[in-house]
């Protein structure tokens, strides 16, 4: 395949102390048929955030939006931007040099076929200084399906955003960036690329690095996460019609996310709704429940420890 344009697309809100640096490892990309653009969402900062990105001049391209959160961000640099893949880059995160060139070597690889592969690297975590943190995570690697996709994201973990190449044909399939969401709006998304049938290559060569500092806007809006994720699920199950369809396997996916990813009230009116008592035999509801007890006292004590580390 000939060398495509890549977008690199910085969404940022207030991102004065670290935007700098973050369109620096963009523009320091080896491979270079690249264009950043940065789209500032509202920022209250005085005209700081816009400072910065400004001081870069024709380097890079430069929007502003009233905000709307990151999603209405992401969806303004789908529609501005001239490439034929999008890269997702944080306004608080970095990208090391071959992270670009890695990844489209990896769509060489794949010839005619690169156009239904979403691409992920492998990441590394960060401080407020840029030092190292070690946290225990899974490493996922290889080629996955979209049916096996669609399990991992529900029933494992996400994927991180800033580690994903992605068609923009594939992106303007799905609608974007989902805006009802504001705290779930990246897990969302990769699960309707799954549903839309798009496979996933993934490596663990670590080309982007992801910073944990106090003020992550996730953070600031944690306590929307259940919230949205019960909705998601809800959403789901409508999509897959698990009210009046036989069982499948994705339906089944659902439910068993559902009993880990919510608690026994949420659990219990899903299930009613959606007729998981049907889907779900008395066995293995017993399992799940079982299951979803250890997994929360882990999770907990997990956040804990990293609470105490990393505080």
């Amino acid at each position: 395949m000939e060398r495509p344009l890549v977008s690199i697309v910085i969404p940022v809100y207030n991102g004065v102390d670290y935007l700098k640096e973050t369109i620096e490892s963009a523009l320091a990309q080896t491979y270079e048929r690249i264009e950043v653009l940065v789209i500032n969402d509202g920022s209250t900062d005085g005209g700081a955030t816009a400072e910065i990105a400004r001081r870069f001049g024709s380097q890079i391209r430069y929007y502003e939006k009233p905000n709307g959160g990151v999603s209405t961000a992401l969806n303004l640099g789908i529609e501005k931007m001239r490439g034929e893949w999008f890269s997702w880059l944080s306004h608080d995160d970095l990208y090391e040099p071959e992270k670009v060139n890695n990844q489209v070597e990896e769509l060489r690889k794949l010839g005619d076929q690169a156009q239904r592969y979403i691409l992920s690297c492998g990441t590394t975590l960060i401080d407020e200084a840029g030092a190292p943190i070690y946290r225990p995570r899974r490493q996922l690697k290889g080629v996955y399906t979209d049916e096996a996709m669609f399990d991992y994201l529900l029933l494992k973990a996400c994927l991180s955003g800033c580690a994903l190449l992605i068609p923009k044909r594939a992106l303007e399939q799905v609608g974007g960036f989902p805006t009802t969401y504001r705290y779930i709006q990246d897990w969302v998304c990769w699960v309707d690329l799954a549903l839309a049938g798009y496979q996933f290559k993934v490596t663990t060569a670590p080309h982007s690095k992801t910073r944990i500092h106090a003020k992550q806007q996730t953070k600031k809006i944690a306590d929307l996460a259940p919230i949205e994720t019960a909705r998601f699920f809800e959403r789901l199950l409508m999509r897959l019609e698990a009210t009046s369809s036989t069982t499948t396997p994705q339906i089944k996916t659902v439910f068993k996310a559902v009993y880990r990813s919510t608690d026994p009230e949420v659990r219990e009116e899903l299930l009613q709704r959606f007729d998981g008592h049907r889907h779900l035999s008395r066995m293995e509801q017993k399992r799940l429940n079982l299951s979803a007890i250890i997994y929360h006292r882990m999770l907990t004590l997990y956040r804990g420890m990293m609470n105490l580390r990393y505080r």
